[in-house]
């Protein structure tokens, strides 16, 4: 595949199928109860004097921790909206840049195909112009002459032959094998010339979205620049107001980022499929409860007989020998160890090779996003998780976010979001269905992820991001579903 240019500078090869297909609600992380999100970039913090008159008094200090920190949730909304515009800019230039490189392909295929056509072409003609000299022959006239060196290409060649009224059987094969031959190669012409104007609108379009996506990586870049200033003050005047340092702030808040996503994942509306499986369950459950109570009935024709057994078991000297054949159906009780086997299913869960591919992502932590690109020094999105899974020889299916979405759908190896295990893949989608689909990420636990994010940004350990726009489903590629 030919490099691209890719977004703020470096290589793109991409290919990404966008296969539109509907789907369930996207699924919200909320915000703490109480906390604002109506500020944006033009928000301002509290000034430096408002920080030092607040630690004058407990509960100041703590109205105005609560403030900062749904400021700062209110800032970390807006750095994940722009880079949503920023990520879904790059996944239509992957799906643009795939269709180039599938028609180039088609070029390329075509264009071998019509070599090795014309080849065959070439020698069924020398064929016939073999015939010609032999027919020449046998039939009185020097066909040669006037076949052979008037100029005549191949199409004429065959045409004159084919005009020939004593042609043999098998002159008339060697005949029709050239015809055939020369179709063949015409045909490839046309396929390859059509061929070549869908590869010259495809490469187009690409340069078209590869512009857009440019701008929306600039545009992007300017806002995020402001936001993270804003932060950087609001760190510092929660580091002031606590006593610690901006950089502990910076990673507390972060923390509880990933502790309200995990809460969140955790308890996502389950997809109506799973609450199917969960109501045929009790209505067996209910019958097999049924099914007992009879068996309950029968014991109370032995009452009597079942005292006398228990106390004299060894007691031969009762008047009644009947009731004594009842002490045979105490063994009937032992076949109960039977479904002891039933532990044996634990073992079932397969081993998941998700840890390994976590582990491979991790392992990636720092080095540049780049568009297009799968490793081994630098990666995108779904090139981090394509190259994640393929160290463990695993396929994700193709590249780009939707395409990777799809495959696993038609595997059947979705598992619905809130049964999301460490190494499992994230879909993040802008419209709640696959066609929106723009980001996906390897699944850590705990509320955190590896992701590529962006260009300009490195691989990274993160709290999961962008309240409401997480599929409700994850990829499991291997291991037990």
């Amino acid at each position: 595949m030919k490099p691209a240019r890719s977004l703020i500078g470096g290589a793109a090869t991409v290919a990404v199928v966008g296969l539109t297909l509907s789907f369930a609600p996207t699924v919200a992380i909320a915000t703490p109860a109480g906390s604002t999100s109506t500020s944006t970039t033009g928000g301002s913090a509290p000034s430096w004097s408002d920080v030092q008159a607040a630690k004058a008094s407990q509960a100041a200090t703590q109205a105005l921790v609560d403030s900062l920190t749904s400021s700062l949730e209110s800032l970390q909304d807006t750095v994940q909206r722009t880079s949503v515009a920023e990520q879904a800019a790059g996944e239509a230039y992957s799906r643009a840049v795939s269709v180039q490189q599938d028609a180039q392909t088609k070029v390329d295929t075509l264009g071998r195909q019509k070599a090795a056509a014309t080849t065959r072409a070439e020698a069924s003609s020398r064929q016939v112009a073999g015939l010609v000299v032999e027919l020449s022959r046998t039939g009185g006239g020097d066909l040669s002459t006037t076949m052979l060196t008037d100029g005549s290409d191949a199409k004429d060649l065959l045409y004159k032959v084919g005009a020939m009224s004593h042609l043999s059987e098998r002159s008339a094969g060697i005949l029709a094998q050239a015809e055939n031959d020369q179709r063949q190669v015409s045909a490839l012409q046309d396929q390859a010339a059509t061929a070549k104007t869908a590869l010259d609108e495809a490469t187009a379009a690409s340069k078209s979205t590869l512009a857009d996506a440019n701008d929306a990586a600039a545009t992007s870049a300017k806002k995020l620049a402001d936001v993270q200033s804003q932060q950087s003050t609001l760190y510092d005047q929660l580091a002031s107001l606590k006593g610690t340092t901006a950089s502990t702030e910076a990673a507390y808040f972060e923390d509880q980022q990933a502790k309200r996503a995990a809460a969140a994942i955790a308890t996502a509306a389950a997809p109506a499929a799973s609450s199917t499986k969960t109501s045929t369950t009790k209505t067996t459950t209910t019958t097999s409860t049924t099914t007992t109570k009879p068996t309950t009935t029968k014991p109370t024709t032995t009452k009597p007989t079942a005292t006398k057994p228990t106390n004299g078991g060894g007691g031969s000297g009762t008047t009644n020998p009947a009731p004594a054949p009842a002490p045979a159906p105490a063994p009937a009780p032992a076949p109960a160890p039977a479904p002891a086997p039933a532990p044996a299913p634990a073992p079932a869960p397969s081993p998941s090779k998700g840890a390994a591919a976590l582990a491979f992502a991790s392992s990636q932590i720092g080095k540049p996003y780049r568009l297009g690109s799968q490793g081994p020094n630098a990666y995108d999105c779904s090139g981090l998780v394509r190259a994640s899974y393929a160290a463990q020889g695993v396929a994700t299916g193709g590249y780009g976010v939707q395409q990777q979405y799809n495959y696993f759908k038609s595997l059947g190896r979705l598992v619905p979001l809130s049964q999301a295990q460490p190494g499992d893949i994230l879909f993040y989608s802008s419209n709640g269905s696959v066609s929106g689909g723009y980001h996906d990420s390897l699944y850590a636990g705990g509320g955190r992820m590896v992701e590529a994010p962006k260009p300009g940004a490195f691989v990274r350990n993160i709290a999961v991001w962008t309240p409401g726009q997480l599929l409700p489903y994850v990829a499991r590629p291997t291991g037990s579903l």
